[in-house]
């Protein structure tokens, strides 16, 4: 069965709008800065178990770091710690 191009460009169209809203939705849920208490509640894990995995992982002052006596993850790495939570 051949799609004619029209009907090949539409469905383009329909996959890009859809990959486009999702990518708004993610940055919608993910903050440009993400608390350890935040990862925690989104993951199920326990704070000292971000904590942990954080300081095993991923770089001091680049992916995370210390504001206000509390330990911060940057969007990027956010993304990354929630995605492995999930599973």
């Amino acid at each position: 069965m051949s799609m004619n191009p029209a009907q090949s460009s539409l469905e383009y169209l329909e996959l890009k709008a859809l990959l486009l809203q999702q990518q708004a939705l993610f940055k919608m849920f993910i903050p440009v800065k993400a608390s350890i208490a935040h990862l925690a509640n989104m993951t199920g894990k326990s704070r000292q178990a971000i904590r942990q995995y954080l300081i095993a992982h991923f770089e001091p002052e680049v992916d995370f770091w210390v504001e206000n006596g509390k330990i911060y993850a940057s969007k990027e790495t956010a993304a990354q710690i929630i995605s492995r939570g999930a599973r």
